[in-house]
This record gives structure tokens, sequence and C-alpha cells, in this order.
């Protein structure tokens, strides 16, 4: 059974997911406030629904405290629907965002194939030269050294070097990280791609951009 902490303030829209997805064999713990679901987090929950607009610490701030010690998958529910604030959940490492109002069908189909993801054993590691990923357990080794990276950000390298030498276009990133259903546009592949290189160091160099095209991971094979 899969494991939910939604952080949200409005009870009517906390009851409303918990028990549409109780019914669905998926164990929901609930936090009316951003300081409560920090307070609530642990190496059990598999996925985390964020609200924005709470008293006490915002959904923005709440995000930031979970992902400096979880990779755990998190999808921000919220009224604000404009642009800069979906890309700025993106940037804090969001895996989804919803606006409200929402149906719980769509909210729980995005959640499991989110959770299908993420428990999917691939059993290898893998070196590009001094890069070391291990996909089995979801890390990152440069120079031996682990590096700290988002949910999100593992993602993105775990698909770029899954399919190294390959051009990966803008769309095909998102439908493979975001989803077909998200509409968003390229800005979150690149804006996620600087970052990616940024935490590569001196081998950022391996993730190579195609003009107008998109992305290819060169790892001299």
């Amino acid at each position: 059974m899969y494991r939910m902490l939604i952080i949200e303030d409005d009870r009517d829209i906390r009851h409303i997911i918990h028990q549409y997805f109780k019914k669905r064999n998926i164990e929901v713990i609930e936090a009316m406030d951003g300081h409560i679901g920090i307070s609530l987090m642990d190496e059990n929950i598999d996925i985390v629904l964020l609200d924005i607009m709470m008293p006490g610490i915002d959904g923005y701030e709440v995000c930031f405290q979970i992902r400096k010690e979880y990779e755990i998958p998190i999808i921000f529910i919220s009224a604000l629907s404009e642009e800069e604030n979906q890309l700025k959940a993106f940037e804090l490492g969001a895996d989804d965002y919803i606006s409200k109002p929402f149906l719980p069908s769509i909210l729980y189909a995005k959640c499991l194939a989110i959770l299908n993801r993420q428990s999917t054993v691939k059993k290898q590691i893998y070196y590009f030269g001094n890069i070391q990923i291990d996909y089995d357990n979801h890390e990152v080794f440069i120079d031996n050294k682990n590096i700290n990276l988002t949910h999100k950000e593992y993602l993105l390298l775990e698909y770029l070097t899954i399919h190294h030498n390959q051009l990966l276009k803008r769309e095909q990133i998102l439908n493979a990280i975001w989803g077909y259903d998200y509409y968003g546009d390229g800005r979150a592949v690149d804006t996620y791609i600087k970052k990616l290189r940024k935490k590569l160091g001196q081998y950022h160099y391996y993730i190579q951009t195609v003009f107008k095209e998109g992305y290819v991971f060169k790892s001299g094979e």
C-alpha cells in the first residue's frame, strides 16, 4: 500500500482526497499546515500533495524543506494557476502542478502514474567516465562522491543517460518526465538542464545542446 501525505489547510479538500484515495488502497495522512506537514515527513511517505497558500509557511517553503532531505514525488495542488506560480514550483523540485478545482480521478491518475514510474526496478549501475549512476538506488556519484539531486533532477539525468548519444527533443523529455498531460512548455526542461549541469560540475559537458532541437548526453561510446 502506498502512503500519501496531503498538506492542505482546506478541510473539505483534504476529506475529498482522503476518501477517494482510501477506497483505492492508498493510505492518506493529513496535515492542515506546512509545519505539521514537515513534522510528519519520513522515509515511509511515498508521495506528497501540497497546497501553496497556507497559514504559517507557504507551500513553496515546505517543498524546499522537504527537498533538502527527501527525493519523494511532490505534486502541488493550488488555486494559483498563473504560469509563474507553476514555474516556481517546478524550479523547487515539484513533479507536477494541478490547479484547483480538479477532478479526484485525474489527481489519482497523475499520482498513480508517478508512483508506478518511481517503483520501476532497473538493478543497474552505469559508468560515464567519472560519473557513476546507481539506477537501482537512485544515487549518483561523481569522482566517487555522492551528489545530491532532487527527484526531478535525478529522473532527468536517468532519462538522458539511458538514452545516451541519442537526440532527445524537449517534447520527448517533457512527456517522459512530466507526463503527457503536462500543460507547460519546454522552458521547464531548460531550467532543469541548467540545474543538472551545475550539479555535474566539471563534467557538465556530457549534456550537449542541439540548437533548436533538444539535448544529447554524449557518453563517448
